[in-house]
């Protein structure tokens, strides 16, 4: 290959990597329609592990006999979590089973996703995050901020999609009408507090790391994909680890008052 084949592929590359920051070129409509097919992208290859997530931090589910705590017994772990919501009562591999509830994302993921890139834009710009040199601290407000109006919108859409992947419901209509009839309106943001102290240090531990790990890895600040690829997963993994906690009260939140809930078989498939 040439250098300057290797040179154009280079730059293709950092352009597709840097989808969550717009450069300025092009429409901004495009860069907020790209951002959100790549998060709806990324919800759903990643569902069926969300599920497993889910399941592992909800307290029990009542009423749901596949689901693994609803027999007493040591805190079931990954595996045996996956093999036991991938298999149907009779016995046989279910594996829709895991994708229950993943079309919340789809309406969720487009006007969350939006809010997030344009805010992110502006909050750049107010704190100074886009000047030349690093400045970690405007970076990360600059997240902080994005986050708040990306959780206003993914919350509801959180509660309703952690209740099905548990399996209560008959659906979304379903689920939204019985929360709102027997819970109000409230329940939908219950745990919308706990969301914003979970993600707004999230959003700014993993902006703020990433782009301190870049510029510690590669002080030059030339693109390398190993790289980014290296900062996104560090900076991904520290924000993680230090936002745990709150992820399982948020759970444990969303998924009350599920006792006496009318439920579908518990195969079924997403609806």
């Amino acid at each position: 290959m040439s250098d300057h084949a290797q040179s154009d592929l280079e730059d293709d590359l950092e352009d597709d990597l840097d989808w969550e920051e717009w450069d300025g070129k092009g429409s901004f409509l495009n860069h907020c329609v790209a951002g959100s097919i790549a998060g709806i992208a990324e919800h759903t290859l990643m569902y069926p592990f969300d599920t497993v997530k889910t399941h592992m931090q909800c307290s029990s589910c009542p009423g749901q006999p596949a689901c693994p705590k609803s027999v007493p017994m040591q805190p079931p772990g990954i595996v045996q979590t996956f093999r036991s919501l991938a298999t149907s009562n009779g016995g046989g591999v279910s594996p829709l089973r895991m994708w229950r509830g993943v079309h919340t994302m789809f309406m969720g993921c487009v006007p969350a996703h939006a809010l997030y890139f344009s805010s992110f834009e502006v909050g750049k710009k107010a704190f100074g995050a886009d000047r030349e040199g690093h400045h970690f601290m405007a970076a990360g407000a600059a997240g902080a901020i994005s986050t708040f109006f990306h959780d206003s919108i993914m919350a509801p859409a959180d509660t309703i999609k952690q209740r099905l992947q548990l399996g209560y419901y008959h659906g979304v209509r379903d689920c939204v009408k019985q929360m709102l009839k027997n819970e109000g309106p409230f329940s939908l943001y219950r745990s919308f507090p706990t969301t914003l102290a979970m993600n707004v240090p999230y959003g700014f531990i993993m902006v703020a790391s990433n782009e301190s790990l870049k510029k510690v890895i590669n002080p030059t600040g030339e693109f390398n994909l190993f790289t980014s690829m290296v900062s996104g997963c560090g900076a991904g993994a520290v924000a993680a680890s230090l936002t745990t906690p709150l992820d399982v009260v948020k759970t444990k939140l969303q998924t009350q008052n599920l006792g006496d809930i009318r439920t579908p078989p518990s195969g079924s498939a997403p609806t």
